[in-house]
């Protein structure tokens, strides 16, 4: 069912993210480059409209059970997101936590080249 490519810290494809308790989870198209997950409704819309954006650099990532990771950066965003399976979800979390080590590489790059 996932459509995810894996490249380095880089990775694509589908999970159901939290919306609220009228429209419970809802299908989107997530993106994880450059160490922020970004999330739209389909792959069309990436063209276009982002839906939100997290950046993981100094984002705490857990799971909840077989299938749910919660994102969160600290402050007011946390995104609570389910896989299609325990696998994707581990898949998932392997990339999330590469993205979250070299985003914060880059991060403490740029504090020392200033």
């Amino acid at each position: 069912m996932s459509e995810a490519k894996h490249h380095q810290a880089n990775y694509k494809g589908w999970l159901y993210k939290w919306t609220n308790y009228l429209k419970g989870y809802q299908k989107r198209w997530f993106v994880l480059q450059n160490g922020l997950l970004s999330y739209y409704r389909n792959q069309a819309e990436m063209a276009h409209t982002c839906r939100g954006t997290i950046n993981l650099a100094n984002a705490s990532i857990q799971t909840e059970d077989s299938t749910t990771i919660v994102i969160s950066n600290g402050g007011a965003q946390t995104f609570h997101l389910k896989a299609a399976s325990e696998v994707d979800r581990q898949k998932w979390i392997m990339a999330l936590e590469l993205a979250k080590t070299e985003a914060k590489k880059m991060a403490d790059a740029e504090v020392y080249d200033t």
